[in-house]
């Protein structure tokens, strides 16, 4: 697939008017969306768990857990995402994709609104 990055906007759940808009590259690879301590420190979003991780390499690493508001393409749902740390690459992962209706379209390198599934 090729990569290519979407603008996000990140609030705080319990105080929305606390956001930032960042660029994430998309990652259907990554079970959660990582955004960079440092941004949700300064938007006041607390973790809530530590949750491990398994690298493409087949590293191991654990990582807080903690949830925001995500805003791609005017929808906005509440998402957990992972503490990335200092190095790390901040991205769009599989969750948020799926929980926000979006499929990837990787000719176009761009997000495709769809419908969710249900049963």
């Amino acid at each position: 697939m090729g990569l290519f990055e979407v603008s996000v906007t990140v609030a705080n759940p319990g105080a929305p008017e606390r956001s930032a808009t960042i660029s994430l590259l998309v990652d259907t690879g990554a079970t959660l969306s990582w955004l960079p301590r440092r941004l949700l420190e300064d938007l006041g979003v607390n973790p809530t768990a530590r949750l491990g991780f398994v690298l493409a390499d087949g590293r191991r690493l654990e990582r807080e857990v903690g949830g925001v508001l995500l805003t791609v393409d005017r929808r906005t749902l509440p998402i957990p995402v992972a503490f990335a740390e200092p190095g790390e690459e901040a991205v769009l992962g599989a969750t948020a994709l799926e929980a926000l209706g979006f499929a990837v379209d990787p000719v176009e390198k761009k997000l495709v609104p769809r419908d969710l599934r249900a049963l």
